[in-house]
């Protein structure tokens, strides 16, 4: 008699799935995992189903034996160990499971846990043929279990072989290894498109690593009774042909491709009208294969494809689903544990750190760090997951401060997924390999920007036509290694920084990498130019914002200029001085100037001018006065020589801020006068109302209440016409401080109020601390020490962080309701107060100022 391919089994014969756990813990959860083992028409074999004349190591081998999957339930104990064994029946019976198909899931919390479990546990998670789950009821235990023997059967257990066209021959949906977190809203979203009857060709983009294929699947085994025909996954990461494809994905459908007319045909008649759902996973270096698949569509009436890749197929009938990372929390330092928590990106991080340390957990010690992690790696779920890996060894803290220099510290993922997969190196060269030569070119070349680039930018840096430029990002876009943002200063690009890093490693390995960098710095010195007029008038506010769009290519700029080509950068530091002190950017300009200093003996007059007068108004801004009072000491005998109408006014308005310093208040007043006396002709809104404003200030402080309340309005007024934030909110404050002065308390609240919202929409620290001095002050007058002492302590505090301090013209003020605050409190609450109003944070100090009276 011939032997066939194939077992007739008896109709007794169904597949057997051993249960190993300690018999002395646990029980409730095995009878949980037998009925969900025979409600799916399987036999639960347990050792302690009867009672046998052997050994108990040679029961449970036969039982082994005879078994078809292992399924493993731990919670604390490591179980028995029988004479002459080094290890217990429980770790025994899995490494005697290893030819079978293993299911391990674990309880917890797990407070006492054996050592020796754990240690069995940790290596069990790096096993990569091992389905490892926790679980902490003995619902989720049955859920899992159910659904995990489920897959399993379906992908492991099929009944017979098929013949060649057979449905049975079908590839299933891949088994997850690890669960998915954090993508609860993408696969109601993905799954709902795909249920609609308008979409049959969904596009899964993203970067390498975002997650397209886990997403995919798990949508397409959401949709399974959807599709009643069948959802067959088809892998393409190995098909290097177009014309591969479609006769691929015959085969994994199972259609008859012998004797076919061609395998599209075969593969027709094979899906025929009924409803079928494709997913197709990695199209991105076949993507010639679109228009098989647009023929496909139109011969097959019932059926959808959900394909992954890293670009569009751009087919008629596609529509894309672009694949973002995970979300993150946006201020872990200010978020409470509990938030963190909730975080997808943080979850996930936990999750995979679970995997290698079991007794891993999010702690008030290690959560902002965890969170800096995953805000470091910009959501990525890859990223994320080989990061969590390295928790094996090191404290999430230690890991934060290595990927600050490399992102090679991510180290490899499982042995198990594919090589493109196992480094964040590799799924970017993946991507970067499937370029034509100049769209890698220009992505090597926009490595150079930093937080983003226009495609004007990135034409001139690498030196092509802003219409090829176009075409080329067109392009990079749909390889999704470039995205998009469409924001009020126009359409920016930017690239991951986890793509970048990388990139940038390309770019410097080119022999003209240094060109490029020149081109760079040059273009965005030729744009802070460009915004010296419309900076110091009514458009400024715009260009504000664009150059805070390019803060960080501004930064680089300055950073190319001081290491090669000196010779801008006193006038370039001039006109990006109203930028840098409206969007905080004075610490690093600082640093800046002062790199520069040294070399100001050696400019020519008009430079050197420039680059102390921006060394003096950056030290008076920080609250640097002797550096100020020292800058200024050289730049006033050059007053004379300088022939800049404007530069000459904004030198007599810094004589005016250093003058306060000395307290020389009335020769301060004397120097801002005369400085708007000289900016009012020459149609300057920015230094016309800067020096009403000091000028404002200077009289209120000498008692002078009309002329300042005339000079301050005008200051608003012109501020207002600026629309520039920051001015109008200084303007506010200082009337508040003015009505105060006239015991105009109401008028003060009112002032103050509106100065708080300016100050908070100009993004100036030193203005919030300005506003909550002011409203100490208030407060105290409305007869409220203790309050007033709180606001007094937020706003030293915020300053102290922010390196900042009070301008000297306001510091007598402060110091005066200091002391009134310490007297009406005493010293002790004062300071305790004083202290507690300190650690507040900018939004809780904001809050405390908006309370109501009373």
């Amino acid at each position: 008699m011939g032997q066939s391919d194939s077992v007739i089994r008896t109709p007794d014969q169904r597949v057997r799935v051993f249960v190993s756990s300690t018999l002395s813990e646990l029980a409730a959860e095995r009878v949980v995992v037998g009925r969900a083992i025979e409600a799916l028409r399987l036999i639960p074999v347990m050792f302690e189903q009867g009672a046998r004349p052997h050994p108990p190591r040679a029961v449970y081998q036969a039982y082994l034996a005879q078994s078809d999957i292992f399924v493993g339930l731990y919670w604390e104990q490591y179980g028995w160990m029988g004479p002459e064994m080094d290890v217990s029946g429980l770790e025994d019976e899995f490494e005697l499971a290893r030819d079978m198909p293993r299911l391990v899931y674990v309880k917890v919390p797990a407070p006492d846990r054996d050592p020796r479990l754990a240690e069995l546990i940790t290596r069990i998670g790096d096993e990569a043929l091992v389905t490892f789950r926790q679980f902490r009821t003995s619902d989720e235990l049955n859920r899992l279990v159910s659904i995990d023997l489920a897959v399993l059967l379906s992908e492991r257990f099929a009944a017979a072989k098929t013949t060649p066209g057979a449905r049975g021959g079908a590839q299933p949906l891949p088994v997850g290894r690890t669960s998915l977190v954090g993508r609860e809203l993408a696969i109601d979203e993905v799954a709902g498109l795909l249920e609609g009857p308008d979409v049959r060709l969904l596009t899964l983009t993203g970067p390498g690593g975002v997650g397209k294929t886990r997403l995919a699947v798990a949508a397409a085994e959401r949709l399974r009774d959807h599709f009643s025909a069948g959802v067959v996954f088809v892998p393409l990461a190995d098909v290097t042909e177009p014309d591969q494809v479609v006769a691929g994905i015959a085969r994994q459908v199972g259609a008859d491709l012998a004797g076919a007319a061609s395998p599209t045909t075969a593969l027709a008649g094979q899906l025929g009208d009924e409803r079928w759902l494709l997913v197709l996973d990695n199209l991105e270096q076949v993507v010639g294969a679109a228009a098989d698949l647009g023929d496909l569509l139109t011969r097959c009436p019932g059926l959808t494809i959900v394909a992954t890749s890293r670009t569009v197929l751009e087919l008629r009938a596609e529509r894309e689903y672009a694949v973002p990372p995970l979300e993150l929390p946006a201020d872990p330092a200010a978020m409470p544990i509990e938030e963190l928590a909730e975080s997808p990106a943080v979850r996930l991080f936990v999750d995979r750190a679970r995997a290698v340390r079991y007794d891993f957990a999010l702690t008030p010690h290690n959560a902002v760090a965890v969170a800096e992690i995953c805000r470091r790696l910009e959501g990525l779920p890859l990223a994320i997951e080989l990061a969590a890996a390295r928790t094996r060894l090191l404290s999430p803290a230690a890991l934060l401060e290595r990927l600050q220099t490399s992102l090679d510290a991510l180290g490899t993922g499982a042995m198990d997924l594919p090589e493109r997969q196992r480094t964040l190196r590799a799924a970017v060269e993946w991507s970067v390999d499937l370029l034509d030569a100049a769209e890698r070119s220009l992505l090597e070349s926009t490595a150079v920007f930093v937080d983003g680039w226009t495609i004007a930018a990135s034409a001139e840096v690498a030196g092509i036509s802003e219409d090829e430029a176009l075409d080329l990002t067109d392009a990079l876009v749909r390889h999704s290694l470039v995205q998009l943002d469409h924001a009020d200063v126009g359409t920016r690009c930017r690239m991951l920084q986890t793509v970048r890093m990388f990139v940038a490693e390309r770019l410097m390995a080119r022999p003209d990498a240094a060109d490029i960098q020149r081109r760079h710095a040059q273009t965005y010195a030729a744009l802070a130019m460009s915004a010296d007029r419309p900076l110091r008038g009514v458009g400024q506010r715009d260009w504000v914002e664009r150059l805070q769009a390019d803060a960080g290519n501004l930064a680089a700029a300055v950073r190319w200029h001081l290491a090669h080509d000196q010779r801008p950068l006193p006038h370039l530091y001039r006109v990006l001085w109203p930028f840098w002190s409206q969007r905080d950017h004075l610490a690093d300009a600082r640093a800046w100037v002062d790199q520069l200093l040294p070399t100001a003996e050696s400019l020519d007059p008009q430079a050197r001018a420039e680059l102390l007068w921006t060394a003096t108004v950056t030290a008076r801004e920080v609250g640097d006065d002797q550096a100020a009072l020292a800058h200024r000491a050289q730049l006033a005998p050059l007053l004379p020589q300088i022939e800049d109408p404007y530069l000459h006014a904004a030198t007599l308005l810094s004589m005016a801020w250093t003058s306060t310093m000395m307290g020389d208040i009335e020769g301060a007043l004397r120097e801002a006068l005369a400085a708007l006396a000289e900016f009012q002709p020459q149609d300057e809104p920015l230094g016309t109302a800067s020096s009403a404003l000091t000028a404002g200030s200077l009289e209120t402080s000498t008692g002078r209440q009309d002329e300042a309340l005339g000079h301050l309005r005008d200051a608003y007024d012109w501020a207002m016409r600026l629309d520039n934030a920051w001015l109008a909110a200084t303007a506010q404050v200082l009337l508040a401080g003015l009505a105060l002065v006239r015991g105009e308390k109401q008028n003060a609240r009112m002032l103050l109020d509106d100065g708080l919202e300016l100050s908070l929409a100009a993004y100036s620290t030193q203005l919030v601390t300005l506003c909550l001095a002011t409203f100490a002050q208030l407060v105290f007058a409305e007869g409220n020490p203790e309050r007033a002492a709180l606001l007094a302590g937020a706003a030293d505090g915020l300053r102290r962080r922010a390196g900042l301090r009070v301008y000297p013209s306001l510091r007598q003020r402060e110091a005066v309701l200091t002391g009134l605050l310490r007297e009406a409190l005493g010293g002790a609450a004062f300071d305790a107060v004083f202290a507690k109003g300190g650690r507040l944070t900018r939004p809780e100090a904001v809050a405390s100022a908006h309370e109501p009276p009373g």
